[in-house]
């Protein structure tokens, strides 16, 4: 990304100089000669950073730097001040100004500050660019991701909601498999009927059977009343049946009769109820090894299996870290009453190096600890779990199948990165390329920071 610098100073050798110099460096820079100038080219709403004298004819440096704060926050101000009024300049960084420098300037301090200014300016608008991602994915609610095979998932979550076929959700635990059953069911002709769910794991045989059909008064010892189950309760709505992996097969039984049938009585009861169910279910489980083992009845697995929605580990989608971690970032970020901007790049390097067992709820955990320790407004590698932390030392890349090469660099670069602890000339001289190509990529995806021989 090319930035835009704004030199205001109402002296023409000292504007036009500082304007050369950084136009040397390689950015694009704009003079004032006054704060009215300046203010008025401030609004076409193009400039990333500003330096300006404080005293000035007309509206003051001071003021300038008010009406900046007050319109963007978000862009940074330099403020050039002589020997006699540094106390003024302290005061301008009490009111919002990045730095301040001291006539006659020392041009390479200068640079540093701009160099550093630009980067927290890119890791504040990375930050706002994936926010702005996020607001797309609204549908979804937090089933976030924009990688191939998730946007397959979006795909084929569209092509079925509006139908009546039964889906069966796979992955392992923690990918956001209820999360799918969610999205299902908002975008279904069922949405403003009720979305009951049901965590079969979590019951015995007994009770998950009087969970989904109820029981009648008596039925057994403690059933003092009627009690309406899951399948009456989900009626014209949907029924989520989570691990449906762990249940008794006489209770496979008798779900594979209600979605043959649609129809059920409740235990201990002799009246036939009919209903108008759509059954979503999901697994942790290889149902076909259960089938094999004689676990799980195959008769059943077909039934619920007429849509099936493979959802992938974290591991297998990592290009799509960056959101879900801006996503739980803005989440603890509000819970918590702190100001975070973003994630250095270390730290989002050992995020793209840890492989996840936990996937997406491990992750979310990970950034919620993160925020909480967290001393800055920026996560750094000291503020993520040892775990995590330790996986930034690894000596090999993992790269999944069926990526593009371009995610596969994105992949290769930012370890490469973290390995060298964030200097781009030792990673630009690992990876065999030039600093001004590892400096462009790196701007494109909008990694900033990071060390340079300067420093």
């Amino acid at each position: 990304m090319k930035f835009k610098l704004l030199v205001v100073d109402d002296e023409k050798n000292i504007r036009e100089g500082l304007a050369a110099a950084l136009r040397l460096e390689g950015h694009d820079v704009v003079v004032a000669a006054d704060g009215d100038e300046a203010y008025k080219r401030f609004q076409k709403g193009d400039i990333d950073l500003v330096i300006t004298d404080l005293r000035m004819p007309g509206l003051s440096g001071e003021e300038l730097l008010r009406k900046i704060n007050t319109e963007s926050p978000g862009v940074p101000v330099i403020v050039l001040t002589g020997h006699g009024t540094v106390e003024t300049a302290v005061d301008a960084m009490r009111n919002g100004a990045y730095d301040f420098l001291t006539k006659p300037l020392n041009l390479d301090r200068l640079s540093l500050l701009v160099k550093r200014a630009l980067q927290n300016r890119e890791l504040i608008l990375q930050h706002r660019r994936l926010e702005e991602e996020l607001e797309h994915n609204k549908t979804f609610e937090m089933f976030i991701g924009n990688s191939p095979a998730m946007r397959k998932i979006f795909d084929t979550i569209r092509q079925v909601a509006p139908t009546k076929a039964s889906v069966l959700i796979t992955g392992e635990s923690g990918v956001g498999k209820e999360l799918v059953a969610n999205a299902i069911h908002e975008l279904s002709p069922r949405k403003n009927k009720p979305l009951i769910k049901v965590h079969c794991a979590a019951l015995a045989a007994t009770l998950l059977e009087s969970e989904l059909f109820g029981h009648e008064k008596g039925a057994f010892t403690g059933a003092v009343g009627r009690k309406r189950g899951r399948f009456e309760l989900a009626h014209e709505g949907t029924l989520f049946l989570d691990e449906i992996g762990e249940i008794d097969q006489n209770v496979q039984i008798k779900i594979l009769r209600v979605l043959q049938e649609k129809k059920f009585e409740r235990v201990g009861g002799e009246e036939t109820l009919e209903v108008d169910v759509r059954i979503v279910a999901a697994t942790n489980r290889d149902l076909k090894a259960e089938i094999e083992k004689g676990s799980f009845r195959e008769d059943l697995y077909y039934r619920l299996n007429v849509v099936n929605i493979h959802v992938p580990s974290l591991r297998e989608r990592k290009e799509d870290i960056p959101l879900l971690a801006t996503a739980f970032l803005k989440e603890f970020s509000k819970e918590n009453g702190k100001q975070i901007d973003g994630i250095d790049p270390r730290a989002r390097t050992a995020l793209y190096s840890y492989d996840w067992p936990g996937n997406v709820r491990e992750l979310r955990n990970c950034m919620e600890s993160a925020v909480v320790l967290a001393k800055g407004s920026v996560i750094t590698l000291d503020d993520l779990p040892p775990t995590v932390r330790k996986s930034s030392e690894s000596t090999s890349i993992q790269i999944p199948l069926g990526i593009s090469l371009e995610e596969a660099e994105k992949i290769i670069i930012r370890e490469t990165l973290g390995a060298q602890k964030g200097n781009k000339s030792k990673t630009a001289e690992v990876l065999g390329i030039g600093r001004k190509t590892l400096h462009r990529k790196l701007a494109e995806w909008g990694d900033v920071s990071g060390e340079e021989d300067e420093d």
